[in-house]
């Protein structure tokens, strides 16, 4: 009968059924064939030993352990920036003012808004 509840389920049923078999046909096949071009076109790349793909995780781990330091050192640059314009505050420019305003805005609202994403969506609580 129209209207039940069974048949809005064999509605729905068929719907995901239409909607999986257009994925199966109309998506899937073209994203083989571009995995399968990508990876023809770039096979000098891949690395088939075992051993030497362990090395190259190890290589990249340790190579950007190195580069720690020179970030480090750039962020106290960065630090001794803010020191400095933060000893000089009261000579800033109104824009610049203006424009810290709105960034510390802007990151406390991006903040805002993972919490909520974090909360599944609820403005209330956890």
């Amino acid at each position: 009968a129209p209207g039940t509840m069974a048949s809005y389920i064999t509605k729905a049923g068929s719907a995901a059924m239409k909607a999986v078999e257009v994925v199966r046909t109309k998506a899937i096949p073209p994203a083989v064939e571009y995995y399968k071009a990508t990876m023809a076109k770039n096979a000098e790349y891949v690395v088939k030993d075992p051993a030497a793909v362990d090395k190259l995780g190890r290589q990249l781990v340790f190579s950007n352990l190195a580069r720690l330091p020179t970030m480090l050192e750039a962020a106290q640059g960065e630090i001794k920036v803010l020191e400095s314009k933060w000893k000089g505050r009261m000579d800033l420019p109104m824009t610049e003012i203006g424009v810290g305003a709105l960034f510390t805005a802007e990151v406390y609202a991006w903040f805002c808004v993972g919490e909520v994403l974090g909360r599944g969506g609820s403005i209330t609580g956890y």
